[in-house]
């Protein structure tokens, strides 16, 4: 499991933060106690992802990296990064990889929404 496919499922939940302003998504991650109820809470996000693609009014940020998710690569490298959860051997190894992705998720989504403002969006 490397680093990127961890960084590209933080893009996806950093789309989230910058588009929609809810942190939700990145602290329920964060505190969640076990595997299964992380892996839930990243169905979730990527389920209003999905939603949040068919949106006719977002920024171009945004829909850029909407269409840079979108590619083949990408989506194989989330599901790898979805994968590695259900090898997580305990709850610290489970707080560090939800940390990880988390604190990740912050440092895009700020990006996003750097670009966002700069644009007047």
């Amino acid at each position: 499991m490397s680093v990127k496919e961890l960084n590209e499922l933080s893009r996806a939940l950093a789309v989230l933060v910058a588009e929609e302003e809810n942190y939700a998504y990145i602290d329920k991650l964060s505190y969640a106690p076990s595997r299964d109820l992380a892996i839930f809470y990243l169905r979730e996000a990527l389920r209003d992802l999905h939603s949040l693609s068919r949106k006719t009014d977002l920024s171009e940020n945004v829909k850029s990296e909407l269409d840079r998710l979108k590619s083949e690569d990408v989506e194989k490298a989330i599901e790898r990064a979805i994968d590695r959860f259900l090898q997580v051997g305990g709850r610290g190894e489970l707080r560090e990889l939800t940390s990880f992705v988390a604190a990740k998720a912050l440092i895009f989504s700020a990006r996003l929404k750097l670009s966002k403002a700069e644009r007047g969006g």
